[in-house]
């Protein structure tokens, strides 16, 4: 019966995981967790991904933080925009205007010759 059960039983490992490389960063761990650390303790690896899962939270919540400031900056610099296109829309309605009076004034002249 245990011989059956072990061969059913697949151990996929680190199968389709990559390599990544290593920074010269320590994790603390105490006696008890570091005397099975050879054998594989649970207790260390369960501390190990628990400190992965810290380190890449506050990776994301970085990251966040400056994606937000991204799009702080770009909403800006669009509203900016916005308002010279405005300025320039304005200026040029204003420049219409006066081309209009030239020509009635131009018409009005021509009319006495």
């Amino acid at each position: 019966m245990m011989k059956l059960i072990s061969e059913t039983r697949r151990s996929y490992g680190k199968q389709g995981r990559k390599k990544k490389k290593k920074k010269n960063k320590k994790i603390q761990f105490s006696s008890r967790e570091t005397f099975g650390l050879g054998r594989s303790s649970r207790v260390a690896g369960k501390k190990l991904r628990q400190h992965h899962r810290r380190r890449r939270l506050k990776r994301m919540e970085t990251e966040l933080a400056k994606m937000k400031a991204e799009m702080r900056d770009s909403a800006e610099s669009l509203m900016a925009g916005k308002v010279e296109a405005d300025q320039a829309e304005a200026k040029l309605q204003v420049l219409k205007l006066k081309l209009l009076a030239v020509k009635e004034i131009e018409a009005f002249l021509m009319g006495f010759l």
